[in-house]
């Protein structure tokens, strides 16, 4: 059977189901996706909070971007447009004095001369570290124990990438891969201002502390992007969120995919052998496919979609025993005016502002966690988007986004009880931040974990489809035997986030996962 008279049925319209999508189509498949929501994009989408003003859905920057899936998908073509890019971050505390980052440069907060050094030599240590991800990213990772030449040149790849970053980042790379970012940043600077403002980006939609290992792996995990070919850098698009997702459809629809939105997949259609029939609509529809891809999280595909007794019991096991344990909420807040933030110069209020003033804050917020309590001080990663896109609320009015971390899933007293509670302690704080943000408050909504579960459908509101640990990465992602995209059932593969190389708004899974359909399909 050739390509062309392969069907292929692509579960989810998030942005790596729609990457996927698009190169599959590319390569002669017919490809059709289903989407449960009325729109695709899941957390890369814009969101009507009230009347005239609208929010990201979930993530509300673009960050970790592949700069060759966007040529290769042709999205500026597909109307992809930036209203703000090369975004600095602004990092304030309770003394109102503000460190302000743009790439490898730090000023403000009495910042010497001789803690710039520190911070650029840090940056240009981590970036060359993360040059290893990236490269490690663009392929499956190599099966552990197989000795095909595939997996055999991959891992040799993969040692080839470490041993040609040169001796002393290699012994870096050894030194750091499996430690936290707490004792890696006391290293460089003995500034605590700027050791929480960095360790941060460590622990964003993570359960971890400073001084919790794999902490390095996350830090460099979020400086593989190369946005506008500058490594770790942010941009807003215009229009919201949603115009992300929507080039990624265009890009789709143009190569020949069918997209179905309200189409929710009820199960994953198996015949009598265990071999793909296609999937079961919750209408009750059935769609004939050759081939299934899943770019929902490997939990859903398989506790939900494919069940249980259609798996080795081994399976089912290491399944269950992902980690995904949701850590982060997301508020919105609809305002009257614009707020003045401590520290910040006006200028400056459009940029990525976040509160982290030591990594002993970011590890008290995270001691809350470990016993399912919320701190009222927790760290927030704030962007006033209606800066630059004047679309997204009426005239003289804004839209606040803030990403809350450290709100884990499982709270004693259940979110139901908590939300009120939660969501007033973020005001609260945000009233120390910006003193007055109160009295412009139009409408606020904070999407806990759960929230983002049943909205978005994400088991235990995970991020990344699966916690981002030394257990859970490369070729253990989501489970050792799974990592290279194809699961035990003949003809479904996995494509989401949950995969190598994991979360953030790369496409990489996407992509990597069409290649190896690709290569074994045709």
């Amino acid at each position: 059977m050739t390509r062309k008279n392969k069907n292929i049925a692509i579960i989810g319209g998030g942005h790596n189901s729609l990457v996927s999508a698009a190169y599959l189509a590319k390569a002669g498949f017919n490809v059709e996706l289903y989407e449960s929501r009325s729109e695709v994009g899941g957390m890369a989408s814009t969101k009507e909070l009230i009347d005239g003003y609208r929010v990201p859905g979930v993530a509300h920057l673009l960050h970790q971007t592949d700069s060759k899936i966007h040529k290769s998908l042709n999205l500026n073509k597909h109307g992809l447009a930036f209203a703000a890019s090369g975004l600095k971050t602004i990092s304030i505390n309770p003394k109102g004095n503000a460190l302000i980052f743009d790439d490898d440069s730090v000023t403000g907060d009495d910042i010497t001369m001789k803690e710039q050094a520190e911070y650029k030599e840090f940056r240009q240590a981590m970036k060359k570290l993360a040059g290893f991800f990236k490269k490690s990213y663009q392929t499956a990772p190599p099966r552990l124990g197989s000795d095909e030449t595939k997996d055999m040149t991959r891992l040799m790849s993969l040692g080839w990438n470490l041993r040609s970053m040169g001796k002393k980042s290699m012994r870096q790379m050894l030194k750091y891969i499996a430690v936290n970012i707490h004792d890696i940043l006391n290293e460089f600077t003995d500034h605590e201002h700027m050791k929480g403002s960095i360790a941060l980006d460590a622990l964003l939609g993570n359960r971890l502390g400073p001084r919790t290992n794999n902490s390095a792996i996350t830090f460099l995990h979020q400086l593989t992007g190369d946005l506008n070919g500058v490594q770790g850098s942010y941009a807003i698009p215009e229009g919201g969120m949603s115009s992300y997702s929507n080039a990624l459809q265009k890009a789709a629809e143009s190569a020949g995919v069918k997209i179905h939105t309200n189409s929710p997949v009820k199960q994953i259609d198996l015949n009598e052998e265990n071999k793909i029939n296609g999937l079961i609509l919750e209408s009750g529809e059935k769609v004939n496919a050759d081939i299934v891809v899943s770019g929902i999280d490997p939990r859903s595909t398989f506790m939900c979609l494919v069940g249980p007794k259609n798996l080795e019991s081994h399976y089912v096991h290491k399944v269950n025993n992902i980690r995904m344990r949701g850590n982060t909420s997301k508020l919105h807040l609809a305002l009257s005016g614009l707020p003045k933030f401590k520290g910040v110069e006006p200028e400056d209020l459009g940029h990525r502002i976040i509160n982290a003033p030591s990594m002993k804050y970011l590890e008290l917020a995270h001691d809350h966690t470990k016993y399912g309590e919320c701190s009222d001080q927790l760290p927030m990663e704030i962007i006033i988007p209606s800066i630059h896109d004047k679309t997204l609320a009426p005239k003289g009015h804004h839209v606040l986004s803030a990403v809350v971390n450290n709100t884990a899933y499982e709270l004693k007293e259940g979110w139901d009880q908590s939300n009120a509670v939660v969501l007033e302690n973020c005001l609260n704080q945000l009233e120390e931040m910006a003193p007055g943000i109160k009295g412009l408050i139009v409408h606020a909504e904070l999407l806990s974990p759960k929230d983002i579960e049943d909205e978005y459908g994400i088991t235990g509101g995970q991020w990344h489809h699966g916690e981002l640990t030394f257990d859970q990465f490369l070729m253990l992602r989501p489970i050792p035997k799974m990592a290279q995209y194809k699961t035990p059932i003949e003809s479904l593969y996995l494509c989401g986030a949950g995969s190598h190389p994991g979360g953030g708004l790369m496409g990489l899974a996407g992509r990597n996962a069409a290649n190896e359909i690709i290569s074994k399909e045709s």
